[in-house]
């Protein structure tokens, strides 16, 4: 497997634990702590399953499914089958451990692989790729690829760039850990929507993103 940015991919592979207490509420001072210091990441949770509707019986695909708190919370509402693709091995096994604690292994499936070059057999009802186009430099091939598995839903995060912002994650990521982030504009995602043949989208901007919901059914 060709890793685009292996940069995040030996990042990613250390920190299964850090990155699931953005998400866990297992720790309740550091979940309160991360819902005022990272309001971003939790109105993006909210927007996907405000959007992803019914889940009930849902197939989900998770793009970038880090510690698979999506791709669980999807199986706790009830999805019939949930596949969680990331390219960390570590982030992959912290998955199925957390999916085993929380009593969904059985309609969970976690992969460790590239989401342009696995060969899926199945098509789902939703597409979720949440904090995984930061890491993207080539995000076309992404596109196509979900729009071939015919979602209903397919929902996203795109980083904003903004000065201040942008300034403060190149030190953060780029200096200090070695991974270059990548943003977008409304236009640049608008242009691989359509160049994907998705038949409706609504694109939400924020002050550091975008939030996509799309569909090709």
């Amino acid at each position: 497997m060709k890793l685009e940015n292996e940069g995040a991919q030996q990042y990613f592979d250390r920190v299964p634990d850090e990155w699931d207490a953005l998400y866990s509420h297992e720790n309740w001072l550091m979940y309160r702590i991360n819902r005022l210091l990272r309001k971003g990441i939790y109105e993006r949770y909210a927007f996907t399953f405000e959007r992803c509707q019914p889940v009930e019986g849902a197939t989900v695909l998770d793009i970038g499914c880090g510690t698979g708190r999506f791709s669980i919370e999807f199986a706790k509402r009830g999805a019939r089958h949930v596949v969680g693709i990331d390219f960390a091995p570590a982030m992959v096994d912290f998955s199925r451990s957390v999916a085993q604690r929380m009593g969904v292994a059985g309609r969970c499936e976690f992969i460790c692989n590239d989401v342009v070059t696995y060969p899926f057999d199945r098509q789902f009802d939703i597409v979720v790729a949440l904090g995984f186009f930061d890491y993207v430099e080539h995000a076309e091939p992404v596109f196509k690829k979900v729009a071939a598995l015919q979602p209903q839903h397919f929902v996203a995060s795109f980083p904003k760039h903004t000065f201040l912002w942008g300034l403060q994650r190149h030190v953060r990521y780029r200096w200090i850990r070695g991974i270059p982030i990548f943003y977008y504009t409304r236009a640049q995602i608008e242009d691989m929507l359509r160049a994907a043949g998705f038949a409706h989208h609504d694109i939400v901007e924020r002050p550091r993103a975008f939030l996509l919901h799309a569909g090709c059914r």
